[in-house]
């Protein structure tokens, strides 16, 4: 009878631990309930994000100017759901800008501008599948995200990044911004995931792991499938680069094989060419500017000045060369010789070892300078016979045009060889991914005499033989016939983009742009009728 009691008194405790987890649970959902309740009820009571005073903004350049009728300064998720939920009651349109170093119109609208730059904590962390990963808020700059992995233990660095660090999170991989390093393709495509909020107001996460077809969508979305909130970055373990910088003559170097060879033995190489660096009317005499990053396992060479002092000492020369610049615009009859002073005076051949982030981030002011830069990439040859043979193409039409007193380039032209990328708007989009795209950039000084002449020139040459897309944040969309063509060239890419942008905005909230409007739905005739799908 005693063993019958013990099994029952065994049973009773059971069942009143059970019991009391049960009630435990049941307190902690009406916790839960209570709380939601007494949101739901002082809502009206809660304070939500206003509209700031201003009446116009302007890009760093000053070249976009515009008066939205709305701007907006978030500081939290919240503001963002807010801003959106009440765009969506009143039925207004949204655009965004991080830090507006921007040449093309993506961020003009007639109706509300969200400027998130004031929204930049940045977190690291560990990740079941990629190791260490950065998620910056998306008005983080670079130089914000680099700091806070080089003073994390480990010391961290991101896999790629521009070389200016002082663009901002959402920007550079709404845009698709090129990297530094060749293998590691767009700055997108090292994107983990993105945490967007939609036209409804919801906050939902862009991930390969979650669906791969719309993170290809998501990697580069031109702010189309609503306002990016963070960014989780791929990292690695903090590493050093040894930096050469060497000056070839044209004549003799610029040719597939040696881009070729240096291209596959080099972390990451530019190749710049400055106008009449030998003071001259022909190219005879001219050299390139040729920059490789090799891994090392070295120790760092440059000493305190260069680290500490160096960047002050640029900022000082470019707000002198701001002014030196001011000369080129006036006179450009005169660029040949002035082009000859600042090379001799500001390059000289080095071999110093950094850490990555100080390595890859060495024009820390350039901004400082409002120039005009257009930039195109297409699909290098396998022997990399056409990205020498363009460099040249520019180099000989300078010379051809200041043979007849005309002066149209003042500052470096750029070339850069990455990967390809796979997300669907991205300019340098393949479906092979060891295809190699090349990028060459040309730019002035704001106000150059001929610029916008030579560009077209050089765009109209690239978009007829390559087939070849422009940068989207650089200048392009005052290229003659642009729009159509990038609606015809991009059109199957499109349709998969759109396939996910209706599903997170259906009706349109964030697309009140009107060159992005012309490239997906064509001339004005047809985006009245594809406006009826909104």
């Amino acid at each position: 009878m005693a063993h019958l009691f013990d099994k029952l008194e065994t049973k009773l405790d059971k069942q009143l631990e059970k019991s009391k987890t049960s009630f435990k649970r049941s307190r902690k959902q009406a916790k839960e309930h209570f709380g939601q309740a007494k949101d739901l009820l002082s809502a009206g009571t809660v304070k939500t994000i206003k509209a700031s005073d201003e009446k116009t903004w302007s890009n760093w350049a000053r070249t976009i100017n515009f008066e939205p009728k709305l701007i907006y300064h978030p500081n939290t998720l919240k503001d963002l759901k807010d801003i959106v939920r009440k765009a969506k009651k009143h039925g207004r349109k949204i655009r965004c800008a991080a830090e507006g170093r921007s040449w093309s119109t993506l961020s003009v609208t007639n109706d509300c501008l969200v400027l998130v730059s004031r929204m930049d904590k940045v977190v690291v962390s560990e990740h079941e599948i990629y190791g260490w990963v950065v998620t910056a808020e998306a008005g983080a700059t670079v130089r914000q995200i680099n700091e806070t992995l080089r003073n994390h233990s480990p010391a961290l660095a991101v896999h790629s990044m521009p070389v200016q660090d002082t663009f901002r999170a959402a920007g550079i991989v709404a845009t698709g911004a090129h990297g530094s390093r060749t293998e590691s393709r767009s700055v997108s495509d090292g994107v983990v995931s993105l945490q967007i909020v939609a036209a409804n107001g919801e906050l939902y996460e862009f991930s390969d792991e979650k669906d791969h077809f719309e993170m290809q969508a998501a990697r580069v979305n031109l702010g189309l499938l609503g306002i990016i909130y963070k960014v989780t970055f791929r990292a690695q373990l903090m590493y050093n680069l040894r930096t050469i910088d060497f000056f070839p003559p044209i004549k003799t170097w610029l040719r597939p094989a040696n881009i070729k060879e240096l291209m596959y033995e080099s972390d990451s190489i530019q190749i710049f060419y400055s106008p009449f660096n030998e003071g001259e009317l022909h190219p005879e005499n001219d050299k390139l500017w040729v920059k490789q990053w090799l891994r090392t396992h070295d120790a760092e060479t440059p000493s305190d000045f260069e680290t500490r002092d160096g960047p002050l000492l640029q900022d000082l020369s470019m707000n002198f060369g701001h002014k030196l610049y001011e000369t080129f615009v006036k006179y450009p009859q005169v660029t040949p010789h002035l082009n000859n002073l600042l090379w001799r005076a500001a390059l000289k051949p080095g071999d110093v070892v950094h850490k990555a982030p100080n390595a890859i981030h060495y024009q820390t002011e350039i901004d400082a300078i409002p120039y005009e830069e257009l930039e195109f990439t297409f699909k290098a040859d396998r022997d990399l016979r056409n990205v020498a043979d363009e460099f040249n193409h520019v180099i000989n039409r300078i010379y051809d045009y200041a043979r007849v007193g005309k002066f149209p380039i003042n500052l470096p032209l750029e070339l850069r060889l990455l990967k390809c990328s796979n997300a669907f708007l991205a300019s340098s989009y393949d479906e092979d991914p060891d295809t190699i795209y090349c990028f060459i950039s040309i730019a002035a000084i704001k106000g150059t005499q001929d610029y916008l002449e030579f560009s077209i020139e050089l765009a109209r040459k690239w978009m007829e033989q390559y087939h070849a897309k422009p940068h989207w944040a650089k200048h392009w969309e005052y290229v003659p016939e642009i729009k159509p063509y990038l609606h015809s060239h991009l059109a199957e890419r499109v349709k998969q983009f759109e396939k996910v942008r209706l599903k997170y905005d259906p009706q349109g909230m964030f697309f009140d742009n009107e060159s992005l409007k012309e490239v997906f739905y064509g001339p004005p005739i047809n985006i009245l009728v594809k406006s009826q799908t909104f």
